[in-house]
This record gives C-alpha cells, structure tokens and sequence, in this order.
C-alpha cells in the first residue's frame, strides 16, 4: 500500500523543432536573447549607509511615522536591503553630523589599558541597526571614516593624516596600529551586547581623499600593511575585513592589485570595496573575492530641496532614473557583486533615499528609493547575474537567477520614446514600472507572454522589473533536490529523492524519420533514492519511483504524453532493486507516459543507502504533426512503500 507521502521533481523536456517545411517553429530569435548558461558573478546584495546621525533625525519622528518609515527603508514592502553599512565614529565630541568615538580621549598611550565608553546609541545607529536584524538584513559592517585623532600625524579626527606606526610615519606618540586594530573590533562587540550581528569590519574610507570631516589616509602600501595587522584580530574575533573604500573605482583598482599581490594580505581581505565618484564604476577587476562599489550618491549641485524626481524636467543628476543607469552599468560593466547607495535618509537637498523633517514630523520618499528597491527587493544574495544580449539602442538589459528558482530581467528604455521589443521569457511575468508618474508598480500590458516569448512595451524613460516566480517555466527548470522526511520511532532518518542538474532542459535529439512517425530520442537526468530510515520507521517496507509526463505544446498545437516513452534502468545495481518495465509510446501499441509509470523500486532488503536509476526517453510523433518547438514536463515521485 502506498502511503500519501511523496517527493516529487519535474524535468522539462523540449523536442527538436518537427522537420513540416511548411510551418514555422515557435522558437524563432528574441530581440532580447537571455543566456543563463552564460553566469557573470553571483550578488551578494544592495543597501545603503546610515553613518553621520542621519538615523538619529529619524528616531525623532513620532513612533507612527517612524514605523512607516522603516518600514519603507527596511521592510519587504520597501528596498527591503541585504547590506547595511554603520559609520564607526572618531571625534570625541558629537554634534550634529559628526560622529563620536567609542574613546574619545587618549587612554595614556598605545600601550595603556583602553578606556572604551559606549552609550548604547552610537550615533543614532544602533536602534536602526536593531531594527535591520529583526528585518532580516543579511550583512552588517562597519565602516571607520577615521580613528580617534591622537593615534594620528595630525592629531585630528579630520583632515586626512595617517595612522601612527605605518611605514612613513614618525609620531612621538608611539605605535597605534595594533591598539586601533583592537579599537575596531571592540565597537563591533559591543553591537553584539546589543544584539546586533556585525559581520566585517572596513577600517578606512576613502584614504586617498582629504576631507574637512573625518577622513584619514592610507596609501596601497600601507593598507596592504595594515591588513597584516587587522586581518588576524578581526578573524580571531569572526568578523570579515573590508578594504578598501577609495574614493573611485579605478582608483580603488590600485588598493585592490597591491592586496592581491601580497599573499600575506590577500588572505585577511574578504571584500574588496571601492567607490564611484572619482571615477565610475564601469569596468572591472579580475578577482576572485566579493567586489562592492560601497557608495556613490549622484550629484546635488544647486539643489537646496531635496529631489523627489525619477525623470524631472529639466532633469537632475540625482533623478531616479539616473541612479539606476549608475546600478546597471555597475553590475553589467563591472560585474560587482554588491551595490550601496550613500544614505538611506538624511535631510534638506539631499541625494538620500528619504528625507526627514523631525520638526513638523514628516518624511519624504523620492524615486531613488523605488530604483533601489527593484533591484534590492527582487534580487536577493546569492542569485547569479548571466547575459542578456540585444542590440537595441538606448536600453539596458540585466537578468539575474535566484536561488529560490525565481528569474528577475531589469530593463532599462533610457529613450525618450516607448520602445516595443520581445524576450525569451516562455512563461507571463509579472511586470513592475518606475518612471515618473509609478513608483514600482506592478502594471499590466508591459509584458505579454504566448508562443513561448514574452513581448515588452517599454515606456519612455523607464525601468521595467520583470519577475518570473520559481517553476513557472517549463523550459528553464533546474535540478533541485527535494526530501520528504518519513516520521516514526527510532533514529531519525529520512526518504530523499534528487535529480541530476539537467540545466535549462532535456532537450531531444533532432528528429528521424521513422515512415509514419518522427522520433526523438534522450536521457532521462540520474534520479538518485536515498534510504536512511531505521528499520523502525521503514517498517517492512521500501520504496518507489515512478514518472508521469504532462502533454507536449508548442502554441497552440498538442502532442500528448502517450507519444513519450521510456526504458528503464537501475544505475546502481543490487540485490532487492529493480527497474521499472519499459513503456512503449501508443503508436508503438503501449500507453507511453500519460499515466504514472514504475523507473524502479526497492525491496526491502535492497532500500538502505543510494540508488541511482535513469532511463532511455524517446519520443515519438505522426509525421503530419504541425511544426513547432513541443515541451512538456515530466514529473518524477518518490513514494516509500510497506
């Protein structure tokens, strides 16, 4: 008897396009060609700072609109980030934007016993950094602009100098790198107490920029130096380091080459930083680490409101539209793996997500904030960025693979005009517009699906999200193993069943004429059981597979599942494993695969452990069967037995 219990896989399966000269075959080129076979870098995520007190001018508005706020900045409904950058303070006073040290003042030297003063609130982030973790914010890090200024040349927490006791230096002072090594990590402790997981630690930013506020240098050599030093501590205390925030990308290229040339170093750096503003982030660096562009927020000259605008007239450096241009090139031209935005919220002319005004308890989003959430929303860590090849002038083409299964394309029309095109998206997405009068709205007649194609109407100066939810399309299933775990007494075990990664498909070998037929023939993907029940759960039983195929279309025409047959085989061979009978299509007089049919089972003497089994596919058609790309899917299920 079988119980209800059962693991189930689908294999999609394409057919050669049928040899009807008459007819064209419904898999004729997209203007859009995606090819997932073709992965440029996995993401690691998107996200923004809160450094500068700008989450404490939040924290001023009343718990209503602050609610609503966070959850515009944080929240599943909002950007919804997987990267939080925190400021690691080093003035030892705390006015409004700056940022106070966690040691103000001078222990009495490098040496002395550290006298650490923390308040809980660090600069109005750690309520909003608490607020991220219950959000479920994946990455955490710190991020120092400067240490505290006496372990500096210039005994100032502003205006560049260098940190005491690198090569070059000469401070009477003594040898701060280890004390300010050890400064770092303390900050990140002290998160913990607070319940905040900080994951790494970046101890400069932007050294080869002089600011008026907190700013400290370092050139490629001595950060290559210093990562010697603060590489062992940070991995004795678990936090990543993070080097090295130049203040450009083709800059920060120089810090990145000095790590990697230095093995030392190279092995204490997790993610390699860099920023966007001396020069864009559009080129790439051949490495084989984490590389973010950590912060660039477009120009706010001349403004002095803050710029809600996706695509204003006349248009801004700070519009919507133009951040998300930065992103695309960003990911596609400099294949970087995560992408931050500046500041979440701030306030006045700001080039922030989100503007606040505590005074008359008020908060305003801007179109940046929608920008960041298509891409942050959608495409989560860990999915895989792969080409998108086209030709069409003005437009932008992104398209990413989650690991949930789910495909999100983001299509940017930088034109002044509507542009119509198609794609090779076999199944209806949903579409979200951002332009100016929709901020991430989902909006039907962008994307229309038939024929195994989906065609797009882009409007002008927009980016359209498209999203394709896991398993919604046949042809582009992955190999992805499912357990069902069976309950009962003893050690616990469980009844699993995989499927070999099979990529976008099985697709069949072209067709043979075979007089009243065409036939096509494949491989069914190594299905492998895994047993590791007690005797007690099993009982006295073992197990089955067994298959069953869906119909085959290609538009509007059906082929259906009687036409596929199989011939099974166990891989594995042992005693008490048998493979299912071979199954013949009916125009070979048998049933094919339109009802369940057994690939093969185990006794009980033969369960324990794992099996392999697999399976010649062919499949065969009447030869006045209309032209066209025929898929179905065939779905394999585990079922134990007693």
């Amino acid at each position: 008897m079988k119980k209800t219990l059962s693991s189930l896989a689908a294999v999609a399966l394409t057919g050669a396009a049928l040899a009807v000269p008459a007819a064209a075959t419904a898999n004729d080129a997209t203007a859009i060609d995606l090819q997932p076979e073709s992965v440029q870098q996995t993401i690691d995520g998107f996200g923004y700072s809160a450094a500068f007190q700008r989450t404490h001018r939040l924290n001023l508005l009343s718990d209503e609109k602050k609610a609503e706020a966070v959850e515009l900045l944080l929240g599943d409904t909002g950007v919804d980030p997987s990267i939080l950058r925190l400021g690691i303070g080093g003035q030892s006073t705390g006015p409004y934007d700056w940022m106070l040290s966690i040691q103000p003042d001078d222990p009495g030297g490098p040496d002395a016993e550290p006298n650490y003063q923390w308040d809980g609130y660090d600069n109005g982030q750690v309520w909003f950094a608490q607020a991220a973790e219950a959000a479920g914010v994946e990455y955490i890090y710190g991020n120092a602009w400067t240490a505290p200024g006496y372990m500096k040349t210039n005994n100032s927490a502003a205006n560049g100098g260098t940190l005491c006791g690198l090569s070059g230096t000469a401070c009477p002072g003594g040898d701060w790198t280890d004390a300010y090594a050890n400064y770092l990590v303390a900050w990140a402790d002290f998160y913990a107490d607070e319940g905040v997981g900080i994951d790494g630690i970046a101890f400069t930013n932007e050294p080869d920029y002089t600011s008026s506020y907190e700013s400290m240098r370092f050139t490629p050599q001595q950060a290559v130096e210093f990562t010697k030093t603060a590489g062992p501590v940070f991995d004795a205390s678990g936090y990543d380091l993070l080097c090295c925030e130049s203040f450009g990308w083709n800059q920060g290229k120089n810090y990145h080459s000095a790590i990697q040339e230095d093995s030392e170093a190279s092995q204490w750096v997790d993610v390699l930083t860099a920023h966007s503003y001396a020069s864009r982030s559009d080129s790439a660096f051949e490495t084989d680490k984490p590389l973010w562009m950590s912060e660039w927020a477009a120009s706010v000259a001349g403004l002095t409101e803050f710029n809600a605008n996706w695509d204003g007239n006349p248009g801004a450096g700070s519009d919507g539209i133009r951040m998300v241009d930065h992103m695309m090139d960003t990911l596609m031209s400099a294949n970087a793996t995560g992408y931050l935005w500046w500041l979440g919220v701030s306030q006045g002319g700001s080039g922030s997500l989100m503007v606040v005004d505590p005074e008359n308890d008020t908060f305003t989003v801007g179109s940046r904030l929608y920008g960041m959430a298509a891409f942050s929303r959608f495409i989560r860590p860990d999915a895989v960025r792969f080409d998108a090849v086209h030709a069409i002038e003005g437009v932008k083409v992104a398209a990413f693979d989650n690991a949930d299964g789910s495909r999100v394309v983001q299509v940017l029309n930088n034109n002044t005009a509507s542009v119509s095109t198609d794609i090779d998206i076999d199944s209806q997405p949903t579409a979200y517009l951002n332009d100016q009068a929709n901020q991430l709205v989902e909006t039907e007649g962008i994307a229309t699906t038939a024929d195994g194609r989906t065609t797009l109407e882009l409007p002008a100066r927009s980016l359209v999200t498209l999203v394709v939810e896991p398993g919604a399309s046949e042809g582009d299933g992955e190999g992805i193993p499912i357990e069902a775990t069976v309950p009962g007494p003893g050690e616990p075990g469980s009844l699993s069943l995989t499927v070999a990664d099979f990529g976008a498909g099985v697709v069949l070998s072209p067709g043979e004429n075979a007089g009243d037929r065409i036939r096509f023939e494949g491989e069914l993907p190594v299905v492998t059981v895994t047993d590791s029940r007690s005797e007690d759960q099993a009982g006295a039983g073992g197990w089955a597979v067994s298959g069953q195929s869906s119909d085959f279309t290609a538009g509007g025409e059906t082929l259906g599942a009687e036409h596929l047959q199989w011939t099974p085989e166990v891989l594995t061979p042992r005693p008490g494993v048998s493979a299912g009978d071979a199954v013949a299509t009916v125009m070979s007089g048998g049933p094919g695969l339109a009802d369940p049919q057994r690939l093969g089972d185990a006794a009980p003497e033969g369960r324990f452990g794992s099996t392999q089994l697999g399976a010649d596919l062919a499949l065969e058609a009447p030869v006045d069967t209309p032209a066209g790309t025929y898929e179905g899917v065939l779905t394999v299920t585990l079922f134990p037995e007693d």
